[in-house]
C-alpha cells in the first residue's frame, strides 16, 4: 500500500510558553462527520493513512472511509483507529492521556506505566506536551552566571543544565506544575542541599539579589529539584537545555522497549508502540542512545548505573550474550559465545568446549580491544583498519567489530564505496542479529545501503527496492508514515517503483512493492 499519499512535514520544535495550561476536558465521544479529513488505520498493515469520512456509524463505534489513493479495502475502521489530521504531533489533553496510559505501582520498580488499550506497532500511544522547555533563553543573564561558575570550579554535576532547570522550574513554574516535577523519582528524597546548590545560591545572592528577592528558594526544595531534573528529563533535541515530561517520565527502561518516541509540535513527545501490545502491558522507553542497545549486557547495565539501577530486563536476563562472538579455536567455523556470568559456552558448529586457558586467553584480550576500539580515531581509517584486521581472526559475531564497521563505513563511503557497502552489509547483520526490533539506526542502515546499491549496481532493482521498502517499513513504527525521516525512504522507494512518475501508476505501483 502506498503511504506517501499524504505530504510529509517536519515536527515543530520550540517552546511555546512558560507553563502548561490546565488539561481541557473532551468529549467522550468523537464528533466526526461525513466529510471529515483523518487518519485511520488500514488493518492491511496496521499503518495509518489519510482518508476522508464516507459515513459515521455511532452504534458500531465505526467510520466508513474512502482511502486517498482509492484502495477498496479495509474502510470500516473504528473509532480508536482513527486520528485526527494532526494528533500524530500535537499534545493531547491530560484527560485523553489518562484514558489511553495509566500509572500503577509494581513490586520491584515502583510506579511505572502501562497502556490502558491495546495498539499495533507505530500506532501513537499518547502525545504529551512537556511540563517545561529548560532552554537559556528563558534567562540568558542567569544561565550565563552559571556558566561562569563552573568553569571558574565545575560542577559536580559536568554541567550546569539541572541546577539552571531546577531554578527555571521555580522561577516560571506555577505551584501546581512544581509539585508535577517534586513528585518525580529521585534516589534519596531526603538528600541535604549540595555543595554545588548552596555554592550557586550564595553567588546569586551575591551578585543577582533581584532574583531571589522576587522568588525566594529553599535550597533542599532545589535539591529535590535537581535531582528530579537529572534522573528524570531528557536532552533538548536541538539546544542546550532540558525537557520534563509528567507521564513520559514514568516510563520504565528496557533494553528491548515496546515503545519508541520522537518528537511533536511545540516539543511535544510522541509516544508510539514498537511492538504489540496488549491491555495492560507496561509502556517502556530506552533511557540509552540506539547505538548502546548493540553493546553487551554488561556495557549496558554499566552506563544505566548514572540512573542508579541495574536493569533487569529480558535481555539483560539472557544467560548467553550473542553480541559477545569468539571464533572457535578448534573448527574455525563455528562461534563460542559469552555467557553473561562468565565462561564460553561451546561451539555451535562443532561442539567442543573452549578451554579454560583459551576461556581466560579470549576473555582477556576481549577486555585489551575493547579499551583499543574506544580509543580509536574514527577519522584514521589505516588504525582503525590495522585493528580490524587482526579483531576477525579472534571475534565473530562481537560488538566492537560492528562499532570498527561502522567507522569504516563512514570512512569509505565517500572514496571507496564497495567496501563501503560490505562494512554496511556486516552492520546490517549484526544488528539483526543481535537486536532484531526496529531502530532508527537500523532503518538507515537500509536507506543507505539501498542507496549505494542504486549507484554501483542500478540493475539490481529488485535489491534496492528492498532496502527502501525494510526502511520505510521501520520509519513508520518508529515515527508515523508521514514524518520527514520516513518520506526520504519512501520517496526513493516511488521514484524506483514508478520510473515514469505519473500519479495513478505511482499508488498501484507502491500498493504492489509494500504488498511482496
Amino acid at each position: 500500500r502506498g503511504a506517501a499519499q499524504m505530504a510529509p512535514h517536519e515536527a515543530k520544535v520550540g517552546s511555546e510558553g512558560k507553563h502548561p495550561a490546565p488539561a481541557e476536558e473532551e468529549h467522550d465521544e468523537p464528533m466526526w462527520k461525513p466529510g471529515d479529513r483523518v487518519f485511520a488505520l488500514w488493518a492491511g498493515n496496521g499503518c495509518f493513512y489519510p482518508a476522508t469520512v464516507a459515513d459515521v456509524q455511532r452504534e458500531q463505534r465505526s467510520l466508513m472511509v474512502t482511502w486517498d489513493d482509492a484502495d477498496g479495502s479495509h474502510r470500516t475502521v473504528s473509532f480508536d483507529q482513527v486520528m485526527e489530521p494532526g494528533e500524530e504531533t500535537v499534545a493531547w489533553s491530560m484527560a485523553k492521556i489518562d484514558r489511553r496510559a495509566s500509572v500503577r505501582d509494581t513490586d520491584n520498580k515502583g510506579r511505572c506505566l502501562f497502556t490502558n488499550e491495546a495498539c499495533e506497532p507505530g500506532q501513537v500511544v499518547f502525545v504529551e506536551k512537556p511540563t517545561l522547555v529548560s532552554l537559556p533563553s528563558l534567562s540568558q543573564k542567569l544561565w550565563d552566571h552559571l556558566q561562569s561558575l563552573h568553569e571558574a570550579q565545575p560542577l559536580n554535576l559536568g554541567t550546569v543544565t539541572f541546577h539552571f532547570a531546577a531554578l527555571m522550574s521555580q522561577f516560571e513554574l506555577d505551584p501546581m506544575s512544581i509539585d508535577v516535577i517534586m513528585d518525580k523519582f529521585v534516589p534519596d528524597p531526603d538528600e541535604e542541599p549540595s555543595e554545588d546548590v548552596v555554592r550557586i545560591l550564595q553567588s546569586i545572592q551575591d551578585n543577582m539579589p533581584e532574583i531571589l528577592s522576587e522568588h525566594p528558594v529553599d535550597p533542599r526544595r532545589l535539591q529535590r529539584l535537581v535531582s528530579a531534573w537529572r534522573y528524570n528529563s531528557f536532552g533538548h533535541h536541538k539546544e542546550d537545555g532540558l525537557v520534563l515530561y509528567n507521564r513520559i517520565s514514568m516510563c520504565a527502561h528496557s533494553c528491548d522497549p515496546t515503545c519508541c518516541w520522537s518528537y511533536g509540535d511545540g516539543d511535544a513527545f510522541v509516544l508510539r508502540a514498537r511492538v504489540a501490545l496488549k491491555k495492560g502491558d507496561e509502556l517502556t522507553i530506552s533511557y540509552l542512545q540506539d547505538e548502546d542497545l548493540l553493546k553487551s549486557t554488561a556495557i549496558r547495565q554499566q552506563k544505566l548505573h548514572n540512573w542508579r539501577f541495574t536493569c533487569q530486563c529480558t535481555r539483560c536476563n539472557l544467560r548467553v550474550d550473542t553480541g559477545r562472538g569468539f571464533r572457535c579455536r578448534r573448527c574455525r567455523i563455528g562461534i563460542f559465545y559469552a555467557c553473561t556470568v562468565g565462561g564460553l559456552e561451546p561451539c555451535w558448529a562443532c561442539n567442543s568446549t573452549p578451554l579454560q586457558e583459551d576461556v581466560q586467553m579470549l576473555l582477556h584480550l576481549e577486555e585489551e580491544y575493547v579499551l583499543r576500539v574506544e580509543n580509536l580515531d574514527k577519522f584514521d581509517a589505516a588504525d582503525v583498519e590495522t585493528v580490524y584486521q587482526a579483531a576477525i581472526d579472534i571475534f565473530e559475531r562481537h560488538w566492537i567489530l560492528y562499532v570498527m564497521d561502522t567507522m569504516l563505513w563512514e570512512a569509505y563511503r565517500q572514496k571507496n564505496l564497495p567496501d563501503a557497502m560490505e562494512h554496511q552489509r556486516r552492520r546490517i547483520e549484526f544488528h539483526e542479529h543481535y537486536y532484531g526490533r526496529p531502530t532508527f539506526i537500523l532503518a538507515w542502515c537500509h536507506e543507505e545501503l539501498g542507496d549505494c546499491v542504486l549507484s554501483q549496481f542500478p540493475h539490481r532493482k529488485w535489491q534496492y527496492i528492498q532496502e527502501f521498502q525494510r526502511a520505510y517499513q521501520m520509519l513508520a513504527i518508529l515515527c508515523g508514515n508521514h514524518h520527514q525521516y520516513t518520506a526520504s525512504p519512501y520517496n526513493k522507494l516511488f521514484a524506483a517503483s514508478n520510473p515514469n512518475g505519473s500519479a495513478d501508476n505511482g499508488t498501484a505501483g507502491a500498493a504492489n512493492v509494500n504488498s511482496a
